[in-house]
């Protein structure tokens, strides 16, 4: 007789991957819309909480790790991004907007959060790829962020998530995009978290493709 599985996920693969579309495609619509670009910019908050939760209740192993990972991540991540709004030397000159909520010390709390949803998925995703060795993972991993960022840049500047001086992307952004990844990612490998079927590659997918949409339309 086989056994069953034994998972700790609250909620199925299926369901994850289900709500990660829905919800990124209804998001997409309203931000092609510009009557309904005020109502869409307020819910932004609400949509990358709900990610995070979907990534959570999906996890179906150590949930230890997991946690590990997201507290790790989350204060790292929130950390940079505190050190290059004052002063200005990782990132270059930029300043959030209202559009990401809750701020602390000029950052949004959710940029940490942000952080998790963007290394949990590509880190998946490059596992689903079947990459082994995890320098080279988290190199590729961090060259598909810089490449997700500059979709990102500019539809985050429309829609005040934040915005740059004098409206200029410095290339300093992307090499320490590049930089502050393979760190996060050589992080989350070390953790060996366990390859979530579908999830963290929908996840990633899902942003890209709202972005890139939203970037050729703006």
């Amino acid at each position: 007789m086989e056994r069953p599985t034994i998972t700790n996920a609250f909620i199925s693969p299926k369901w994850a991957v289900a709500i990660i579309i829905l919800f990124h495609s209804v998001g997409l619509v309203g931000f092609l819309v510009p009557s309904l670009h005020a109502s869409f910019k307020s819910l932004v908050p609400y949509h990358l909480l709900l990610m995070f939760f979907v990534l959570v209740l999906a996890y179906n192993s150590d949930r230890k790790c997991l946690y590990l990972f997201i507290a790790g991540v989350f204060l790292c991540g929130y950390m940079v991004e505190l050190l290059g709004v004052k002063t200005l030397e990782i990132f270059g000159n930029y300043a959030y907007g209202e559009t990401l909520g809750v701020k602390v010390a000029d950052v949004p709390v959710l940029m940490g959060i942000n952080w998790v949803l963007l290394i949990f998925s590509v880190g998946q995703m490059i596992k689903d790829f079947k990459i082994r060795n995890s320098s080279l993972a988290s190199l590729i991993g961090a060259a598909l962020l810089v490449l997700f960022d500059f979709f990102m840049e500019p539809v985050a500047m429309k829609f005040d998530y934040w915005q740059w001086y004098d409206k200029i992307i410095p290339i300093q952004n992307y090499i320490a995009w590049f930089f502050v990844s393979v760190i996060l990612l050589k992080f989350y490998y070390a953790l060996n978290l366990k390859q979530q079927k579908y999830v963290g590659t929908t996840l990633f997918c899902s942003q890209l493709v709202f972005f890139v949409v939203l970037y050729m339309t703006i």
